[in-house]
């Protein structure tokens, strides 16, 4: 199933998409602005992870194809689906010369749309690099909260930083809390 936005579309993960997803791996400034870590991936390793790929109730992994030009411009991904509490956590990464043009906006819409009204989940949410401004404000402009912080919890560049928690409520998707 394909998922439509307004400036974009979320479809499944192709051998054809190596590439990129490779590019996102190997980018120590993408690497920076996430909270996980990667070894460098080679092309074999790539496909040879795409391959290993099968379909899970508790991750969504999707690529975000824009849908003027049809560019394959990143990923967004549910993680630790839980349909019995109603959550799960969004993860997002857009080539750098499509950030700041409405495309994660979008992208985020769509996604947490699909959660709330086809998967029944309640909340999602997200860890957020206390650095990482930029996509704060992507979350903040999506009605997400900040809910809280949790110290020192990622190491990056030689040092222990802390990670924000944001989340949004199915029933105020516009991030208002009763």
């Amino acid at each position: 199933m394909i998922m439509y936005g307004s400036k974009v579309y979320l479809r499944a993960i192709e051998l054809s998409d190596k590439e990129i997803l490779k590019g996102f791996m190997n980018d120590s400034e993408i690497e920076y602005c996430l909270g996980g870590w990667s070894f460098p991936i080679s092309d074999y390793h790539q496909e040879e992870w795409i391959m290993s790929l099968k379909p899970s109730e508790h991750t969504l992994r999707c690529m975000i194809v824009e849908k003027e030009e049809e560019i394959t411009i990143g990923t967004v991904v549910l993680t630790n689906i839980d349909y019995k509490n109603g959550t799960a956590e969004i993860h997002i990464k857009i080539k750098k010369d499509f950030c700041g043009k409405g495309y994660g906006t979008d992208t985020v819409k769509t996604l947490t749309a699909y959660a709330f009204q086809e998967l029944r989940l309640q909340c999602i949410y997200a860890f957020i690099n206390a650095y990482n401004r930029a996509s704060q404000k992507l979350f903040e402009r999506m009605g997400f909260l900040r809910e809280g912080v949790l110290r020192n919890r990622i190491y990056k560049k030689g040092s222990y930083h802390d990670l924000y928690v944001y989340s949004i409520l199915s029933k105020n998707e516009d991030g208002n809390r009763e």
